[in-house]
């Protein structure tokens, strides 16, 4: 660490060294390094990184000797191929120029050294904003000769030998700190680098450059992907720079592909329930081939019915798609819907009930988690925002950045703003009149509408009726064993009971799912785990206490059913037979006229009551009265 004496900085500053002193008393000059022991022998020595950046400059150019510079590299003659247009323009005049001085050099009858003072003159009256000289002229002939025509070029200002405003090796510190996901500024990351260098002891390499040579050293030399990945992340650089794989439309017909998607309105509306005004969103699906707008529904919460409902109406209008992408929103995979996709995680193997998209026929493939890239319905939901949202008052702007400043005073209540059914009757008719009919300049649409190039490449409509329609687009429970009280399904915190004699009667304790329409709880259909039809069940109605008579007698009626039926089982089945009572007595009749066991052994056993009394402890051998041994025999008991 280069270090300089009291005496040395004043020389440099131009000051005393009695204001030097007092300088580092002051703390005005931070860094002094004191050294001696007593007052009148300390001194101070101050590093160079410590002083201003002019006069550790001025000191560097002072000793040249400690400070070299940096070893010129060799000029590298570039090849044509290499030149920029105007260093090909340059080359090709000189070229001409050598040519005809030469022609004019081998004609000329004098002397060679008149030809080229006469050439020259005639070179500045030709080009007036030039300078040529025999001296000149010789060096580029030499050049072109030994070096090529890359070496006509004039280099001055354009070599590498120059002294770089910013080190490379100063440079390598600083985007070891810029290239982070924290972001920090150019000066932050400067002063970050400076830090380093002077605990490694590379005070040499300070001063640093200023804040606009590293800014502009980062535009010209880190790569913009570089820059994405390590500074925005991964995912940034995938849909920012990453290449994508380019599909083409030309092998697409209409209806082949619908993609979906939801959308935030960046408007302002009021619902009428509320003081503060809300956005609502549009769940949309889009003809691929010719980016119409096939089925749509405005929802104040994205959810797998608003899907449904954006679906149907699509179907219903323009048939059946073969496909369907999405990204990987819960309201598109959801398992009865299009199935799990990439959220599929349960381990056990629970019977699967088809899905919705299985049962109308329909291919369902997801987008790769986080790639934005995938989602090619987002284009048109920005022609949304620009040609739909920005005309209400109520416009809110993608970003706070966006915002209009006129929300500052309106935003605060609903009143200022557009109903909410009027709102969805301005989405309907924007998107049939305007959006569908609108030119567009995409790949393969060459200028025509939505309309004409979905028109121009329909090929095969599939359909189906509102009834087939109903059927294959009700939805899907999970498997459960059908209990006292049928089965059930589950809406947000509450279970809504459906049951009937058959299914109590035929199916109690097994395992089946059932399909229902969302607009119509009153009936469901019940399947088992091979997707068999079983049979119908109806929503089980809950009493208030407060109920009629005539309600409880009719549900208790309905309650009766299985009741009755299960009485009239075995008249019904017309069962017959015997009292178990009279078989049990007449089979233990004829098993009770065996004949006796036969044994090979007999052994007698005798019994002495008093024997068994002098055993027990409670007589002696002598002789004793009996009859006092045993009443206290049995009080001892």
């Amino acid at each position: 660490m280069e270090q300089l004496t009291v005496a040395e900085y004043a020389e440099l500053k131009g000051i005393s060294e009695r204001h030097t002193r007092r300088l580092i008393m002051g703390g005005q000059l931070q860094g002094a390094i004191p050294f001696g022991r007593s007052n009148a022998s300390k001194g101070y020595l101050i590093p160079l990184a410590a002083i201003e950046p002019k006069l550790q400059k001025k000191y560097m150019r002072l000793h040249r000797e400690k400070f070299p510079e940096p070893e010129a590299r060799p000029v590298e003659v570039k090849c044509l191929e290499d030149l920029s247009f105007e260093e090909r323009q340059e080359v090709n005049l000189w070229k001409g120029i050598l040519q005809d001085w030469q022609e004019y050099r081998n004609g000329y009858e004098g002397k060679k050294e008149e030809a080229d003072m006469k050439f020259t003159r005639l070179l500045q009256i030709k080009y007036p904003g030039k300078s040529f000289s025999q001296r000149i002229l010789q060096r580029q002939w030499k050049a072109l000769k030994e070096q090529g025509e890359g070496a006509l070029i004039d280099r001055r200002g354009k070599h590498g030998n120059h002294k770089k405003a910013v080190p490379e090796e100063v440079f390598d510190v600083f985007q070891y700190y810029y290239l982070d996901q924290a972001k920090m500024s150019v000066k932050k990351c400067m002063e970050l680098t400076e830090l380093y260098l002077k605990e490694k002891g590379k005070e040499g390499l300070l001063p640093l450059a200023s804040s606009e040579s590293f800014a502009r050293k980062v535009m010209k030399d880190i790569p913009v992907p570089v820059l994405q990945y390590y500074r925005f992340g991964e995912k940034a650089f995938r849909d920012a720079c990453a290449p994508y794989i380019q599909r083409t439309y030309e092998d697409l017909h209409s209806n082949d592909i619908w993609v979906c998607d939801n959308h935030t309105f960046d408007v302002f509306v009021n619902d009428g329930e509320h003081e503060k005004p809300i956005r609502v969103y549009l769940t949309a699906f889009l003809d691929i081939r010719s980016r119409k707008m096939m089925g749509w529904y405005v929802t104040l919460n994205p959810c797998s019915d608003a899907t449904l409902f954006a679906l149907r109406r699509g179907i219903e209008r323009y048939g059946i798609p073969k496909r369907i992408l999405s990204d990987n929103g819960r309201e598109f995979l959801t398992f009865d819907i299009g199935g799990r996709g990439f959220r599929t995680s349960r381990k056990d193997e629970e019977h699967v009930a088809p899905t919705i998209l299985d049962n109308l026929g329909i291919e369902f493939r997801t987008a790769l988690p986080t790639n934005a890239r995938a989602k090619i319905i987002e284009r048109a939901f920005r022609d949304v925002k620009e040609d739909f949202s920005k005309l209400f008052e109520g416009y809110t702007g993608g970003t706070i950045a966006e915002r209009p400043e006129r929300l500052k005073k309106t935003g605060k209540s609903a009143e200022n703003f557009t109903l909410l059914p009027e709102f969805i009757n301005y989405v309907e008719t924007y998107i049939e009149g305007y959006f569908n009919t609108r030119s567009h300049s995409g790949s393969g649409m060459y200028g025509r509408t939505r309309n004409e190039v979905y028109a121009a490449e329909l090929i095969e409509k599939r359909t189906a009726t509102r009834e087939q329609l109903n059927l294959m687009m009700l939805r899907n429970t999970r498997m459960q064993k059908v209990k006292r009280d049928g089965v059930y399904l589950g809406l947000y915190d509450m279970k809504i009971y459906f049951n009937s004699v058959e299914l109590n009667w035929s199916y109690f304790g097994e395992k089946v799912y059932f399909r229902y329409n969302p607009d119509d709880l009153s009936e469901v259909r019940v399947y088992d785990e091979q997707d068999r039809f079983l049979c119908t069940a109806k929503q089980i109605a809950k009493l208030s206490y407060f109920a009629t008579k005539e309600q409880v007698a009719e549900a208790m009626r309905e309650n009766r059913r299985l009741e009755q039926l299960v009485k009239r089982y075995k008249k019904d089945k017309d069962l017959k037979g015997e009292k178990a009572m009279d078989l049990i007595l007449r089979e233990a009749g004829r098993l009770m006229g065996g004949s006796e066991p036969d044994p090979k052994i007999l052994t007698p056993v005798t019994f002495s009551e008093k024997t068994l009394l002098e055993e027990q402890g409670y007589i002696s051998a002598a002789p004793i009265d009996y009859t006092e041994a045993l009443e206290r025999m049995a009080l001892a008991k």
